[in-house]
Formats: C-alpha cells, sequence, structure tokens
C-alpha cells in the first residue's frame, strides 16, 4: 500500500495519528494532517487496496484489514525506534468511510488511545432506507473509477451482507472504554451519528466530545474549524475524562 508519513518536528518520542480517508478518498484531508502534525504528532495516510493505483482488489472488508496492518506497522518495534514513535499514544481518525474503519479498528483493538469519527458512514444501516440507498447508489456510481475491483453496488451487496456487525451503533459498548470524537456535518450521516452518540450514553462513556457544524460532507467552508476541533481533541487527551457537546 502507498502511504505518507508526516513526522512531528522534535526529538521524540511522539504520539501518532492515523488518519483515513473515504470513498474513494477525493478529500483526503491533507491539511487536517499537516495541522495535526504541526500539533506534535505523527500523521500516517495510505490509500487503501484497490483505490488510487494501489495494488490489489477493493472491498470493504480488506479496507478493514488494511487498517489493522497500518497499526500494526506503527507497533512495529523496529518502526517505533525508526521513527521515534510513543506506541501507547495511538489514535486513529476518519472521514466518510474512514470513520466507519476507525471506529471498526477502535472497537476491535483496545490498545489503541482514542477515535475521531468525522461525519462517518454506518455500513452496517447503508441499506435501511431504499430511497437513501439509491441515492447513495448513483452518487458512488460516478466516483468509483479511482477503485479498482469494486463497483458501487458490490460494495452496497457487501454491507449488506454484514449488516449487523458492520452497524457502528452496536460498538458503543466497546467504543465507550475510548475517548472519542464525533463531528457531524449537514449530510446523509448525521443521523446515524446522533444514533451513536446516544447509545454511547447509554452505555456509559466516560471520554465523549461531539460537535456539530454547519457544513456539507467534506466540512468545505468549515476547514480550519474542523482542525481545530480535532487539535483541541488531542491536547485534551491526557486529561479526557467527561463528555462534551457544542
Amino acid at each position: 500500500m502507498d502511504a505518507t508519513f508526516y513526522l512531528a518536528g522534535g526529538a521524540g518520542p511522539h504520539g501518532t495519528a492515523l488518519l483515513l480517508h473515504g470513498l474513494p478518498g477525493y478529500e483526503i484531508n491533507g491539511d487536517l494532517a499537516q495541522s495535526i502534525r504541526r500539533a506534535g504528532w505523527n500523521v500516517l495516510m495510505f490509500h487503501y487496496r484497490g483505490m488510487w493505483g494501489a495494488a490489489g482488489t477493493f472491498s470493504i472488508s480488506s479496507a478493514i484489514e488494511d487498517t489493522a496492518a497500518a497499526v500494526n506497522f506503527l507497533r512495529d518495534p523496529a518502526n517505533i525506534a525508526k521513527y521515534r514513535l510513543e506506541p501507547q499514544r495511538l489514535v486513529v481518525i476518519g472521514h466518510s468511510m474512514g470513520g466507519f474503519l476507525a471506529g471498526y479498528e477502535a472497537s476491535h483493538d483496545p490498545g489503541i488511545l482514542a477515535v475521531a469519527m468525522i461525519s462517518a458512514v454506518n455500513m452496517g444501516s447503508i441499506n435501511n432506507d431504499p430511497m437513501e440507498r439509491e441515492g447513495r447508489l448513483e452518487r458512488w456510481r460516478g466516483q468509483m473509477h479511482p477503485v479498482h475491483g469494486a463497483t458501487a453496488g458490490a460494495v452496497l451487496a457487501e454491507a449488506g451482507r454484514h449488516k449487523e456487525d458492520w452497524d457502528y451503533v452496536h460498538w458503543a459498548g466497546a467504543l465507550r472504554l475510548h475517548p472519542i470524537l464525533i463531528v457531524e456535518a449537514d449530510d446523509q450521516n448525521r443521523t446515524d451519528m446522533e444514533v451513536l452518540a446516544a447509545a454511547l450514553r447509554k452505555s456509559g462513556a466516560a471520554a465523549l466530545e461531539q460537535h456539530a457544524v454547519a457544513t456539507d460532507h467534506s466540512f468545505s467552508d468549515h476547514r480550519i474549524a474542523l482542525q481545530t476541533i480535532v487539535i483541541e481533541w488531542l491536547g485534551n487527551l491526557r486529561n479526557s475524562g467527561g463528555a462534551k457537546e457544542h
């Protein structure tokens, strides 16, 4: 997989953010990556298999595996020494499909320090509303040319086969163990993110921070606001202990 590793300045060691983009990743959030690096964190970004020229065939399942492989890379003792990493300070941050992947990884890996889900698509519920499904299918059909080996219909069909285990609301019990940041936009994913936040509160999440931003799915006109939210959250991680709403 092709990857870019932004290393924070100074002797280190530094914490690391694994920054995950969506499907297919036209918005890769490079500005957010640079802001996180300036705040003293390393940032690892990569393209999933079968996407943007990366070898292999894309699927949601393979993207889940790729995310876990990236986490393993950041925990490899040789890489910890080479890049001056602080493995106890590993966070996953994702946007759209990347937000789904970030939540999945954190819910299955208690060693992740914290997780941020930004306008995260809920792959488990994506087929529930026929009209919404058709809308996504139409949008994705026009965006899949950077993706090898998968069509919009195939992605939705795969999600349908994993309806129960890919519904991120069902992960609340595991996610509540991590400090978690939820950032919503005025888009098709907001309702699911609200349901997730409610489930996290019900499960007793001790460190939930939730923001709603009046913007589109890509935060096009609120990029600095998005960066500010994420950087302040990272800065407060060591002292997380309560829920915040904005």
